[in-house]
């Protein structure tokens, strides 16, 4: 059995809107507006600044998110107080003497390093999925260039990369 294309968008067109239901509702204006109380889940001691502002001014509408704002702002200024009294970081450059995916090179390189300079520290770092050689931290290229070509002369894909030097307050 084989029907024409007009017959077959109007045979989907009539179910498609028959399917379709129509609802009107009776809304008044006054149904629209949202008021919740959240007074009750203030805690103490706000409720009670809350309280007072309210019996002072009863004309006045309250916005409650400059209360919590204001006492979120104080709780984020005084973590960031914290962090900056506790750690500041300097921009710096480092020698990298390997990165890789094998700890046991990674491991040989830092012996080499040892063998090499032996006043240096060279530290292993695992920054997923690659373990990375480094030695000496610098404030500045021209205080690390020629540390940096002494090093590589004996490891000579050796790079100079940027870094946060970490600086301790005390």
């Amino acid at each position: 059995m084989r029907i024409s294309i007009p017959i077959y968008s109007l045979l989907v067109f009539a179910t498609a809107t028959s399917c379709v239901s129509t609802l009107k509702t009776n809304k008044s204006k006054s149904d629209n507006i949202y008021s919740e109380d959240l007074a009750s889940y203030l805690p103490q001691d706000v409720e009670d600044s809350v309280t007072v502002i309210i019996a002072k001014n009863e004309n006045i509408n309250l916005d409650s998110t400059l209360i919590i704002t204001a006492r979120l702002d104080s709780a984020l200024q005084l973590v960031n107080n914290y962090n900056t009294e506790r750690t500041r970081y300097v921009e710096g450059l480092t020698i990298q003497l390997y990165s890789g995916n094998d700890r046991a090179k990674a491991k040989e390189v830092q012996m080499r390093v040892y063998r090499h300079f032996p006043d240096s520290r060279p530290k292993i770092i695992f920054d997923q999925p690659n373990y990375k050689v480094r030695m000496e931290e610098f404030y500045s290229q021209f205080e690390a260039y020629p540390v940096f070509k002494s090093v590589q002369e004996k490891f000579g894909k050796a790079i100079l990369v940027p870094t946060r030097i970490p600086v301790s307050r005390k």
